[in-house]
């Protein structure tokens, strides 16, 4: 299938090859110096996640078809990159410092016109106009569920997390130890 701009899967293989370099070797260079790959944000925790695996897990649920992907808390940059390969994304990151290295991360891969990056707290942003939102939760996400309420999109949620109350699971995905749950709201009975 192709992506809104025309390009089809070869494409984005050998652009999420560029990627995937990209990142091993920043995470290289974090676990060198001592910084790892792992650090405690304003309002969380950001850890990398394996590259090759968010970029199955988006083939295997044809993000192509989405208009608007967003990353709630999107730390580095590489999910809302690696979904840029297929849709128009944005990630949203209150750490300055991550946010950073996501906008450079998106100028040397040349994805400005496919991605951008916002510094601040999604939750004072119009998530709701995405059709697709991902998120990799350290906490209960009740909050995020009441934010959503009546919103009809997509929701992916990575790891492991709490069960949803508004929203029911349509397809688990597994690799290794990572899972990723696409989940759609719950029709309320009216």
């Amino acid at each position: 299938m192709v992506d809104p701009w025309g390009h089809d899967a070869a494409w984005r293989d050998t652009r999420f090859a560029a990627l995937e370099s990209h990142y091993q070797g920043q995470y290289g260079r974090l676990e060198e110096s001592g910084q790892g790959c792992y650090r405690l944000t304003p309002l969380g925790a950001w850890a990398a996640s394996i590259p090759g695996h968010v970029y199955r897990f988006f083939r295997e649920l044809h993000l192509e078809q989405q208009r608007l992907f967003i990353d709630l808390g999107s730390g580095d940059g590489l999910v809302a990159c690696i979904a840029g390969l297929f849709t128009r994304a944005v990630g949203i990151e209150i750490d300055r410092q991550l946010c950073c290295r996501a906008s450079r991360a998106i100028r040397e891969l040349d994805l400005q016109a496919r991605v951008a990056v916002i510094c601040g707290d999604y939750r004072s942003h119009q998530v709701r106009r995405a059709d697709c939102l991902y998120l990799y939760p350290d906490k209960p996400v009740a909050d995020l569920e009441a934010l959503l309420a009546g919103w009809q999109g997509t929701l992916l949620v990575a790891g492991p997390h709490f069960p949803l109350q508004c929203f029911a699971p349509v397809k688990r995905l597994t690799i290794g130890r990572d899972q990723l749950v696409a989940y759609r709201a719950v029709k309320s009975e009216q």
